[in-house]
Parts: structure tokens; C-alpha cells; sequence
């Protein structure tokens, strides 16, 4: 076994949850094909996982053999910390690069675990270094908690050939999720793991025929309100995002309630959208020139700030943007992005247009100094009460973002009553 060098990690927030590291390291050898870029309905399978983990789990991030070959996923890839071919090594390198004390480490090709089973390992792992599925087929190791303390057990017993990772749970303090004495479900059914073309086939019919995670009630709806709801639920902390037509004030409004939030200790993140083309390095300078010689990204590093300028091989998205985020904030602002799916909030001025660009159910929000027609139901703040709207944007973060992010209420509908903000409605 070789210990190969260490390789960037995700720059993630530490805390006290546990992170998911899905493990799409197999060689596919059976199934004829890479398994974790193979369609799954209308994404990968390994997109339909990482969009799973997403709403359960504050930090997600892959784990796989090249991930050159992942660029393009929005995701962090982590790449195998040892050269060895053993599902332990996936294991390892997850809990190394992991930003947090425990993580779920998920196999890729497992795609029907349902939501309560993992959530039962989220809130039984905190006492064990290990806390796994158990039930009379054996032991699922692939989708068990592991925390810091296995590293080094993990590293000897793989240094020594010992290839089958439930060999640790012996070294260590383990923990079982007992599955026979719980009603999650039938075993074979929830740990269905798709190694041949025939068990890739039996996996797309269940998908077809939707008997898929039956714990969590699908809200989504089609047109941009199912969309919006989708966005919540893949991306791991809140987005808003505040548009307008040209000249209408959004960019004012929107730095009053970004330097409000920040007083009330914040962390902001603020993605501002240019449509044109960007010089944002200054010509002449070094980093400048690196570029100019055809470096893909270039940086400048200071004490305490940096910056990174890079061409990217292929339109990001504003979610590509957001996973890519490489400090710990607790929302994210952006001005801009109307063709994107987060919710927005629309500033609107009577002498730039009396429409709004938004239709209503893509709306958190509405600030103008008019009514509209239509927009029944959306809350309406005045153009000189950001405080107000900081206000609603500071709860809608705390109480609301949290229970749409796991999909225990969907994206509201307008109604058919008018709704002004009590401070500052038109």
C-alpha cells in the first residue's frame, strides 16, 4: 500500500454535524460502464445521491480515484489518500478530508436508502467511532458513520493487507443500528446495490415506477416554483438572489439589508452577475500576466484576503458558483441571476417600469413603491424600509429556509389576498 501526498481538500466549515462523503471509487468491472456517470432518471446515479445527501447534510462531497473526471459535478471531490484497491480506502479518505468530527460515508451505487434510515445514523453516532446498519443479512459498511479515532487503526489494518473494512469494527467502538427490530424497510430493497446491468435495470424500473424514498413527500411542482423548490432542497445553505430591470434600485436596496444582516453577525457571501465580459485582474500586474500565459486559474494571495480569476470550461450555473464557495458563510446574496432558480426578491421603481420581470411564484418578495396586478400574496416592502426587508429575509433564513430545505413544507402558492409587509408596504 502506498500512502500517496496529500491533495487538496474541500474547504468546508467545521462543526458538530456529521458531513456524507459518497464513495464513487469502484472500478465498475460487472456493470460494463462507470457507474457513477450512468443515467439515473434525469441526472447520473452519482447526481441522484449527492441531490439526495444535499437536504440531510450540511457539507457533501465525493470521494473517487480521479476527479478530474468530476469536474464539471458542482461538488467537492476528494481524491483516494492511499494506493490500494479496497473499499477501506474510500472510507479512509473520507474521514481524513471530512470537515467534521463523524461522516456518513455512502456508496454511490446505493441509491435507495431512505431518509429516516439515515437520519437514525445521524442521531445514534455521537457515542461510537463507528455506528453501522445491522440486520440478520449481515452488516452494511458502506453506509455506516465513522469518526476520527479509525484513521489510524484504518491505515494499519490497510498497510497490512487487510482488506475488508468491517475487520475494524473489532479495533474500535462500534455501534449497530438494529434494522429488524425498525421499520425502515425491506433490507434487500434499501441497500439494493447496483454492480450488474441486470441490477442497474431493476434500480431504473423501481425509479421509473416511483417507489422511492416513501419517507419524504414530494412537493415539487413543474413551472418556476418547482424549480425554486428543487434549488432549496439540493444546495446545502440558503441563496437569494435580488433582481430588477436596470436603474430600478436593486443594488441599493440590497446592501442596506447586506450590511444589516452582517450587524446582526452574519457571515454574508455576496455573488454579484455581469453579462458581459469580465476583466476582473488588472493589466499589467503579475497574476495579470500568468493568465495572459494561459494559466486556466490564477490567485493572489494577501494576509487575510485573496482572489482567484479563472476561465471556466463551460457556463457555470449560479449553483455551480455556490458549491464552489471557498469560505464559511450562512447565506449567500446575490444581485443578478434572474434566469436562475433561487427565490428571488424584486426591486422594482415606478419611473423605471410599472411590470416586474419575475413571475410570482418564483417570488420571495417584492420592494417597490407600486402595487402589481397579479402578484396577490407576495409580500410588499416600501423602497426606503431595507430594514424591514432585512428583517423578513433574517426570519425566512432561520425558520423557513431549514424546514423547505428538507422538504418538510413546499414552496408556497400566492393566494388570492393581498399581502403588504407591516413596515413599509406600498
Amino acid at each position: 500500500m502506498e500512502i500517496l501526498p496529500r491533495l487538496p481538500t474541500p474547504t468546508l466549515r467545521r462543526d458538530d454535524s456529521p458531513a456524507a462523503a459518497i464513495l464513487a471509487g469502484g472500478l465498475s468491472t460487472r456493470l460494463g460502464q462507470d457507474k457513477a456517470s450512468a443515467s439515473f432518471g434525469r441526472a447520473t446515479v452519482l447526481e441522484w445521491q449527492r441531490d439526495r445527501l444535499l437536504p440531510l447534510f450540511r457539507h457533501v462531497f465525493v470521494v473517487c480515484k480521479d476527479p478530474a473526471r468530476l469536474s464539471r459535478l458542482g461538488t467537492p471531490v476528494v481524491a483516494d489518500a492511499l494506493r490500494a484497491s479496497a473499499s477501506g480506502v474510500g472510507v479512509y479518505t473520507a474521514v481524513l478530508a471530512s470537515p467534521c468530527d463523524h461522516v456518513l460515508c455512502l456508496a454511490c451505487d446505493m441509491p435507495f436508502v431512505p431518509d429516516a434510515l439515515l437520519r437514525a445514523l445521524i442521531e445514534g453516532c455521537g457515542a461510537y467511532d463507528v455506528f453501522v446498519p445491522r440486520h440478520s443479512g449481515g452488516l452494511e459498511p458502506l453506509c455506516a458513520v465513522y469518526s476520527k479515532a479509525v484513521l489510524a487503526p484504518l491505515e494499519t489494518q490497510l498497510a497490512r493487507g487487510a482488506n475488508r473494512i468491517d475487520l475494524l469494527y473489532q479495533e474500535v467502538s462500534t455501534g449497530f443500528l438494529d434494522l429488524d427490530t425498525r421499520n425502515f424497510g425491506d433490507p434487500r430493497e434499501m441497500f439494493l446495490n447496483i454492480n450488474t446491468p441486470q441490477e442497474m435495470d431493476r434500480a431504473r424500473r423501481r425509479l421509473a415506477v416511483g417507489r422511492v424514498m416513501p419517507d419524504r413527500v414530494s412537493r415539487s411542482r413543474d413551472g418556476a416554483g418547482g424549480r425554486v423548490e428543487a434549488f432549496i432542497r439540493r444546495l446545502p445553505l440558503p441563496v437569494i438572489s435580488f433582481v430588477g430591470k436596470k436603474k430600478s434600485g436593486k443594488t441599493t436596496v440590497a446592501k442596506e439589508v447586506v450590511r444589516e444582516l452582517v450587524r446582526r453577525g452574519n457571515r454574508v457571501a455576496v455573488f454579484k452577475h455581469h453579462s458581459h465580459e469580465l476583466e476582473a485582474d488588472t493589466p499589467h500586474t503579475d497574476s495579470y500576466r500568468f493568465r495572459e500565459a494561459g494559466a486556466i486559474v490564477a490567485g493572489l494571495y494577501g494576509a487575510q484576503e485573496y482572489f482567484h480569476v479563472a476561465r471556466a470550461s463551460h457556463p457555470p450555473t449560479l449553483e455551480d458558483h455556490v458549491r464552489k464557495i471557498p469560505e464559511p458563510v450562512d447565506l449567500i446574496i446575490t444581485e443578478g441571476f434572474k434566469r436562475q432558480d433561487a427565490p428571488k426578491i424584486e426591486v422594482s421603481r415606478r419611473a423605471r417600469s410599472t411590470e416586474l420581470v419575475c413571475d410570482p411564484t418564483e417570488l420571495m418578495a417584492i420592494v417597490s413603491d407600486q402595487t402589481f396586478q397579479g402578484y396577490q400574496g407576495v409580500p410588499l416592502f416600501s423602497l426606503d424600509a431595507p430594514l424591514a426587508v432585512a428583517d423578513f429575509v433574517d426570519r425566512w433564513v432561520r425558520e423557513e429556509w431549514p424546514r423547505l430545505h428538507v422538504g418538510e413544507v413546499g414552496w408556497r402558492e400566492p393566494d388570492s389576498s393581498p399581502t403588504h409587509a407591516e413596515e413599509g408596504a406600498s
